[in-house]
């Protein structure tokens, strides 16, 4: 799924499917206003999703995860949530969860719904875990919210980071303005992502790349390593 490629809802991020061997796996659920695109996008693709064993959110903005309780209640599968904010997503209030300034910023309608969904593994930064035949290491990056988790998964030889709103194609990074998101975690956590040998970098808006990825993250750490603000995903802005 994805609003800016046209394939999903309005308010939907990047929403990427992975194909394991006993399974499928999930990245990230959309805003929630038009799941039935998203299976529908599956089906096309030869895919049910009956066989979705897992759901992995990067992180609790709503273009990110107000889809995961449809997506949990027509597939059954688990949803994965840093434990930073299973509790917001969980039993949160749309005002407690940030809703409100949303809207009044104009990202959202006032018609937007927060919907509350079952976090049935909370994880934290280092975790290990498989799921549908792939092992997926959570690596936890603070700077655009600070629940922000990056997963990286070894497919076929290849490495690939599904990197949500932590840092984008070109170098550039997802500080925004909202609580919670600070030039502080990136440069505490950045680092970490250096020296992955990353080939795909699949972020959660703009271009992904299958191969080279790891240069677009060096960029984005060369850049937090000067004096001055780097690139932001505000400069440049995301039509919803």
């Amino acid at each position: 799924g994805s609003l800016q490629l046209g394939i999903s809802g309005r308010w939907d991020s990047h929403v990427y499917l992975v194909k394991g061997a006993d399974g499928l796996v999930l990245i990230d659920a959309g805003g929630g206003t038009d799941g039935e695109m998203i299976f529908e996008n599956i089906r096309r693709e030869g895919f049910d999703r009956k066989d979705i064993k897992a759901l992995l959110l990067t992180h609790i903005h709503f273009d990110h995860s107000c889809g995961a309780a449809e997506i949990r209640e027509k597939t059954g599968c688990k949803v994965y949530l840093s434990a930073k904010t299973k509790d917001l997503l969980e039993t949160g209030t749309a005002e407690e969860a940030g809703l409100d300034r949303a809207i009044e910023q104009g990202v959202y309608p006032e018609w937007f719904e927060y919907r509350n969904c079952v976090v049935d593994e909370a994880i934290n930064d280092g975790d290990v875990f498989e799921i549908a035949g792939l092992k997926f290491e959570a690596i936890g990056v603070e700077g655009h919210s600070p629940d922000s988790i990056c997963y990286l998964v070894e497919i076929d030889g290849k490495r690939n980071l599904f990197a949500g709103d932590v840092l984008f194609y070109g170098g550039i990074v997802g500080l925004i303005n909202a609580p919670g998101s600070t030039m502080d975690g990136y440069r505490q956590d950045l680092k970490k992502l250096a020296n992955l040998n990353i080939d795909g970098l699949f972020p959660g808006h703009f271009l992904f790349t299958v191969t080279g990825g790891q240069r677009h993250i060096n960029a984005a750490i060369e850049q937090c390593g000067k004096g001055a603000i780097p690139q932001t995903v505000g400069q440049y802005g995301v039509v919803f």
